[in-house]
């Protein structure tokens, strides 16, 4: 009997210390989980109604306490955890100092999968926050009203209720570039010191590799083009746009001449942004620009801005610098193809019409879109480039013949009713879908659109000036 207690003494001993381990470490599990839910609910600031005033208390600590801070990073969000991830760990591996940017996550709706990865970084990283807005009914399958009471909600927050003085807006389907802390730290300064500048934007719309200057990571460019995609606007100018904000389409407000007020923004050479097309899909705006966008990558450079004066882009200094380069620039005859054109030397083109600018604009591979009467990159209605490793500048045909009266030049809001003519006739003349004559008014044409149950297109379409 003794002999066979002895044997089963090792394993009730075995077993107990199991059963043990096995209790320390559910306990430890618990105790692990309970914490995670606690910081969870100090962490988030629900919207629209209530907040955390312990978030807000510490925001406030911070930038009155370090003189060092520079901007708040506000980055949008909505429905995709793997953009968020994507670009959150970017912001915060290239960020130079927690005190410096204070990242405030804006998630709009509540998908749960989004906001674990937002808490994840809350969790793990200082001054980041995460706010909710409540998604705004989508009707039609249309995006851009819930974009826009997001933007809006998200800005008068941060503004107004934490009260920055400069915020750096981002979305989650974009990838930065090395200096991009850089860049927008000098960008303060750059606001500060010019009225006429409203914005600084990190995006290049025409960024493509191959029609920029590669080896210019420093030249940056005033744009009358509110380019967006990672930009950054002080609470001053908020609490001027916040009364009016649009429903929807947002951005394309921004361009319109009554809001803009004959401001510029400041925008770089080689793109601080760029859009992570695997990652985010189609956007908004359904892929319509796929073909640029996928064109366009962010800088793999390291400028330091700080060395770069705020006085080359003030409009004095700048405009009597752009008027010297036109008026120097060469002709080019693209035509003729008669121009034998040199490294050491600039260039110039002039557009006298809409179509004069499709044309142009095709060669070169710019976008060709216009709103408010303005090209994307646009300054006065000057469009630059880089062309078989040259500098061109595609000028309106005043500004051709006389450089000097370049600030003269006023944008035609007819153009953007002219350009969707023109790209209407590409896609529905040009290419032979319709023979008749192209005017989208003509009844015949009408009766086309009707008999091909297409008559919604062309609605779509909207008002056309026939050119």
């Amino acid at each position: 009997m003794k002999r066979v207690l002895r044997r089963a003494a090792p394993k009730h001993a075995s077993t107990l210390f199991k059963v043990i381990c096995i209790l320390v470490l559910c306990s430890f599990i618990f105790y692990l989980r309970s914490e995670d839910r606690e910081l969870r609910n100090d962490s988030i600031i629900h919207a629209p109604g209530s907040s955390s005033s312990n978030e807000e208390e510490i925001l406030k600590r911070n930038m009155s306490n370090d003189t060092t801070f520079v901007a708040a990073v506000l980055v949008f969000c909505a429905t995709r955890p793997d953009a968020l991830r994507n670009h959150l760990s970017q912001i915060l591996a290239q960020r130079p100092s927690q005190f410096q940017y204070h990242v405030i996550i804006s998630q709009d709706g509540n998908k749960t999968a989004v906001s674990q990865v937002a808490q994840r970084f809350v969790k793990d990283f200082k001054n980041v926050t995460h706010i909710q807005h409540e998604k705004t009914e989508i009707k039609k399958r249309n995006n851009y009203p819930a974009i826009s009471a997001h933007y809006k909600w998200a800005l008068d927050k941060v503004f107004k209720e934490f009260r920055y003085d400069h915020v750096i807006v981002t979305e989650d389907d974009l990838d930065i570039g090395n200096d991009f802390f850089s860049y927008f730290h000098w960008g303060e300064q750059v606001l500060k010191s010019d009225d006429t500048i409203w914005c600084v934007s990190a995006w290049n719309d025409n960024g493509g590799s191959s029609i920029i200057d590669t080896e210019r990571g420093d030249l940056v460019w005033r744009t009358d083009f509110f380019p967006g995609l990672g930009w950054m606007l002080s609470r001053e100018l908020w609490e001027e746009l916040s009364p009016g904000f649009p429903v929807a389409y947002w951005d394309d407000w921004m361009r319109k001449p009554e809001i803009r007020k004959s401001r510029s923004c400041i925008r770089p050479e080689i793109s601080r942004t760029s859009h992570n097309m695997k990652l985010a899909g189609k956007g908004s705006s359904g892929g319509m620009f796929k073909d640029y966008l996928s064109k366009i990558s962010a800088s793999s450079s390291n400028i330091d801005f700080s060395l770069l004066p705020t006085k080359i882009v003030q409009k004095e200094s700048y405009d009597k610098r752009l008027i010297e380069e036109i008026e120097n620039a060469r002709p080019i005859d693209l035509e003729n193809a008669t121009t034998s054109m040199e490294k050491t030397y600039n260039y110039k083109i002039a557009y006298k019409n809409i179509r004069d600018w499709h044309k142009y604009a095709a060669k070169f591979k710019l976008m060709t879109d216009i709103r408010g009467g303005m090209q994307r990159t646009a300054y006065y209605g000057v469009v630059t480039l880089m062309y078989k490793n040259c500098r061109v500048f595609v000028v309106p045909e005043s500004t051709y013949q006389k450089p000097s009266e370049l600030a003269n030049y006023v944008y035609d809001s007819d153009w953007d009713k002219q350009n969707r003519f023109v790209e209407f006739e590409a896609y529905y003349c040009t290419t032979k879908k319709y023979t008749g004559k192209c005017d989208p008014h003509s009844p015949e044409m009408i009766a086309f659109f009707k008999r091909k149950g297409w008559k919604k297109r062309l609605d779509d379409w909207g008002e056309m000036i026939v050119v």
